[in-house]
């Protein structure tokens, strides 16, 4: 609770500073700062959200251990019990041979060594069964404590996963709070005008980059060449399962009216939705860039596709991937219009945007 109460006054002290500048017609510079602040936060909650995912796994574990060291101690206390019915029986049937048929098992031996032997290995089994039967126990026992000590451990990592919600619960409601400012920002003229020159310059900067970094790369690249992933023109997946939200091209934006352009296609998703690669490829860029947020790149010879806005990641750079194979969860960040989760999508010849509805599936 104490990251959440730090949270609270950090974002009481955040917005006091931001309906200053508001109120004293500040301008210069302050959406730079907000969209930096916003920035921050948005790495913040992708890191407590690779924490929270290890600590699932964690916790996964640590329940599987449970059951299995429960599991042990249960079938060591039920060959205990058999142990122990074995070796009373044998006692009962030595003290029945002993007290009424020593004259039988005398008879029945051909000679006296014959029936001290019977009576040697009588007695070695009842001792070897009763060592077994010791055995046994100290394995219940120990089977016991490890299974106590994996359930206190489970009931820790628990606690910590709690705590990290909370954390990321009130990370995000700040986030979202800054975004409505901003977009009381964006509706005076010269801010709302800073915030799209910053914003254009970003993706414009990432967009030579990633052109520059393109003409040094083979025509075969991840499995997936050129050639074979223009075949699928008309036939890719689409990434995501949701409303369409924005298509290519020129559009409005929605809190100020300025005209903008869309580099690729934007879909609504409810929280926790999965998107996947559309083709085969190989994993060139993983992370935050500014305007995209949390973003993957994927390489198909000389074409690209680009997945944004994401809240987690499941990939990493270099890495290979297969046609339908979850590259991420869906989100917000990067500042997407209107807030709420979605996923931007886009591809790239040689650098350069295509329309992704020319190529996506019917």
């Amino acid at each position: 609770m104490g990251g959440r109460s730090a949270l609270s006054r950090e974002a009481a002290l955040s917005g006091a500073w931001l309906a200053l500048c508001l109120a004293t017609g500040a301008q210069e510079g302050s959406a730079q700062q907000l969209l930096a602040e916003i920035e921050a936060f948005d790495s913040q909650v992708a890191l407590l959200g690779g924490q929270l995912e290890t600590l699932e796994g964690t916790v996964t574990a640590a329940r599987a251990d449970a059951d299995a060291k429960l599991a042990a101690a249960e079938a060591a206390e039920a060959e205990v019990t058999g142990g122990s019915d074995s070796v009373r029986a044998l006692v009962r049937a030595l003290y029945r041979i002993r007290r009424f048929g020593a004259l039988r098992l005398l008879l029945g031996a051909d000679d006296p060594v014959e029936l001290r032997r019977r009576v040697y290995y009588l007695r070695a089994v009842i001792v070897a069964n009763q060592a077994r039967t010791v055995d046994y126990v100290a394995l219940a026992e120990q089977g016991r404590a490890a299974a106590a000590a994996s359930a206190s451990a489970n009931e820790a990592s628990l606690r910590l996963r709690e705590q990290l919600l909370a954390q990321r619960e009130a990370l995000e409601e700040e986030r979202k709070r800054r975004v409505a400012l901003l977009r009381e920002i964006q509706k005076r003229p010269a801010m709302a005008s800073q915030y799209r020159a910053e914003v254009a310059d970003a993706r414009a900067s990432f967009t030579q980059s990633v052109a520059t970094r393109e003409a040094t790369l083979p025509s075969t690249v991840g499995g997936s060449d050129t050639a074979s992933f223009r075949s699928l023109r008309g036939r890719l997946r689409k990434p995501v399962a949701g409303r369409l939200l924005r298509g290519f091209g020129p559009y409005a934006d929605p809190a100020s009216g300025a005209r903008s352009t869309n580099l690729g296609i934007d879909w609504a998703a409810g929280a926790g939705t999965s998107f996947a690669a559309v083709a085969d490829g190989v994993v060139t860029r993983a992370g935050y860039v500014r305007g995209y947020g949390q973003m993957v790149m994927l390489q198909h010879g000389a074409y690209t596709t680009l997945y944004a806005h994401a809240s987690s990641l499941r990939v990493a750079v270099e890495q290979r991937v297969r046609e339908g194979e979850t590259l991420g969860i869906v989100g917000a960040t990067g500042l997407a219009d209107g807030g709420g989760e979605r996923l931007h999508f886009e591809l790239r010849y040689n650098g350069t945007p295509q329309d992704p509805a020319e190529w996506l599936a019917p």
